[in-house]
């Protein structure tokens, strides 16, 4: 890195000022980014040893500058790194170093899990990121795209099929455990999903804040058919949906269900004064799920690269967060 900057473990106290970087960063890629928040950081913090896994990077100034952290899934093979530099800092070398320290770390925990792990990070195409990581041995694994739809004026009224009800989650055991059932059968057929336990799941959704009442669930037959797990998120200071899971069960597909949703989703959000929807989505979905969402009149903002590198006990040895 250039002269000024160094780097060094955060601390808790300084995460808003780690979430401006983050944020900026996000933004600078994409427009409609939606604002990472202290929570969900929080959530992943809670998962790591902050001062082995994840570190800032200081400007001149003493500013944040950059930030990164990798977390690891032994079980499934992988360990993912996120980093990012904030724009005003960009050519100080930040990402190359946070790269660095994330393959270090990574080798470290392929080490103690007595096995190889597939490093994965996820950036923008067409950008420094993707030629940083090709230039370091990175192979693109796939393309995810993100997808938005400005809500300016009322959304077309759902057409659901006969004997579906609409209705939203009640945020109980019971039901929750329903919902994950339905989820866990659709993606299934999701590229490169494995199983996920109740916990895991739940772990990851069941926020401080969560809103059952913005989870609508199809019912068919007496069972959940299908289900939209929205939330509200922050896209350039204003109020923004987001669809983060939309699933429908492979018995129940192929009958307008996930269109309903999604439409219903989109006048859910409309009627709560959000500006618009986003969500992501595989760019070669098995299911079609790109295609239903640009047929709902839903467009790609950018493109997302999953890059996938191996790392060993070996790999980018020597390399240490003080050096």
């Amino acid at each position: 890195m250039k002269p000024g900057y160094r780097i060094r473990t955060p601390l808790r106290s300084e995460l808003p000022a780690i979430l401006d970087t983050v944020n900026a960063a996000g933004r600078a890629g994409d427009a409609t980014a939606a604002a990472q928040t202290v929570d969900e950081y929080l959530r992943v913090w809670s998962r790591l040893d902050t001062e082995r896994d994840a570190w800032v990077v200081t400007g001149p100034g003493g500013e944040i500058a950059g930030y990164g952290h990798v977390t690891a899934e032994p079980d499934e093979g992988r360990a993912h790194g996120d980093a990012y530099t904030h724009p005003g800092h960009e050519g100080a070398g930040i990402g190359t170093r946070l790269l660095e320290l994330t393959e270090t770390r990574a080798a470290e925990l392929a080490s103690g899990a007595g096995r190889p792990l597939r490093l994965v990070n996820y950036v923008y195409l067409g950008g420094v990121s993707e030629r940083l990581l090709r230039a370091r041995g990175y192979r693109l694994a796939r393309i995810h795209q993100r997808m938005a739809i400005a809500l300016d004026g009322p959304p077309p009224a759902p057409v659901w099929p006969d004997g579906v009800t609409l209705r939203s989650c009640t945020g109980t055991a019971e039901d929750l455990r329903a919902v994950h059932a339905c989820v866990e059968d659709a993606f299934g057929d999701l590229w490169g999903a494995g199983p996920r336990p109740y916990d895991v799941w739940a772990d990851d959704l069941l926020y401080d804040g969560f809103d059952p009442s913005l989870w609508l669930l199809a019912e068919r037959a007496g069972r959940i058919a299908g289900a939209a797990l929205c939330r509200f998120r922050d896209v350039r200071g204003e109020a923004a949906g987001e669809v983060g899971q939309l699933a429908v069960g492979r018995q129940d597909r192929r009958l307008g269900i996930g269109h309903a949703l999604l439409l219903s989703s989109f006048a859910l959000f409309a009627g709560r004064g959000a500006s618009s929807v986003g969500l992501d989505v595989d760019s070669e979905s098995l299911t079609g799920a790109h295609l239903l969402y640009a047929r709902a009149g839903m467009a790609v903002t950018v493109s997302i690269g999953r890059f996938e590198r191996e790392v060993s006990c070996g790999t980018a040895a020597g390399v240490h967060a003080g050096s």
